[in-house]
């Protein structure tokens, strides 16, 4: 009996986080890489940790639609088809409201969503080449439930949530399983990458996930499909709470912050 052949992935994002644990847990497991991300040298390093052989680097920024473009018709050239799309590429911004940069908020509308869309648009012509193909989407815990100094953010995630319900049903026809995974608070650079103009405090991360626990995660929706994963049994709760009774949601979420 000849022996299936590897799994072919793209993971936006790939070079720090998340998305630099994901490729690397893939490429451990077989899987062929597609490393896709806008910092060349960081992500050219990552790409050079993988384990096994066949993986592709594009340096992209995902707002850049042309080049996007270009990246995906690379993968094709050189993959054929994806098995596995990835969409970690992600930036927050700390602020309140009354503070806001409008061009630091548009950075993350354009990645977080635009950038994503786009991304799901050159890939399903991929997908559709693929073998039991998946999407896994990675939001986050504040897409359920906004919190202080985190609207925009929060707000790009809640339409990532959205983004992967509508992609469940236009795309229930093509046999694609369409995945949005939720992390909670996690232990990558992220928080230092972004904008602080308030010079807000971090979080505490001395309990957070690592992005290898998230990767390991993404690697198990890949393996058995979900429509959604929250990685946090209280944020499942508040989520559906707020629905109910957004007034003591609100007081809940308030006593949980610093």
């Amino acid at each position: 009996m000849s022996a299936q052949p590897a799994r072919r992935a793209l993971v936006t994002g790939a070079s720090s986080g998340i998305g630099a644990a994901a490729a690397r847990l893939f490429a451990s497991r077989g899987y062929r890489v597609a490393l896709l991300a806008r910092r060349r040298d960081a992500l050219e390093e990552v790409a050079g940790s993988l384990a096994g052989s066949g993986h592709l680097a594009l340096a992209c920024d995902v707002r850049d639609e042309a080049a996007v473009r270009e990246g995906f018709a690379a993968v094709r050239a050189e993959l054929g088809g994806l098995d596995l799309l990835v969409n970690a590429a992600g930036c927050g911004y700390r602020g309140r409201v009354e503070e806001l940069e409008l061009e630091h908020a548009r950075a993350v509308i354009e990645t977080n969503v635009l950038g994503l869309l786009v991304c799901c648009r050159e890939a399903l012509p991929l997908l559709r080449a693929g073998r039991d193909a998946v999407v896994v989407n990675l939001s986050s815990v504040v897409g359920r439930r906004g919190i202080p100094t985190q609207a925009v953010y929060a707000a790009s995630k809640a339409a990532v949530d959205s983004i992967g319900e509508a992609l469940r049903l236009e795309w229930a026809g093509e046999r694609i399983a369409v995945c949005t995974l939720s992390p909670t608070l996690t232990r990558t650079g992220f928080f230092a990458a972004q904008p602080n103009p308030a010079r807000l405090a971090d979080p505490d991360l001395s309990r957070a996930w690592s992005a290898e626990e998230v990767a390991l995660e993404i690697l198990a929706l890949d393996r058995r499909p979900r429509p959604e994963r929250v990685l946090k049994a209280s944020w499942r709760l508040i989520g559906v709470l707020n629905q109910l009774a957004p007034r003591l949601t609100d007081r809940l979420v308030a006593r949980r912050l610093p």
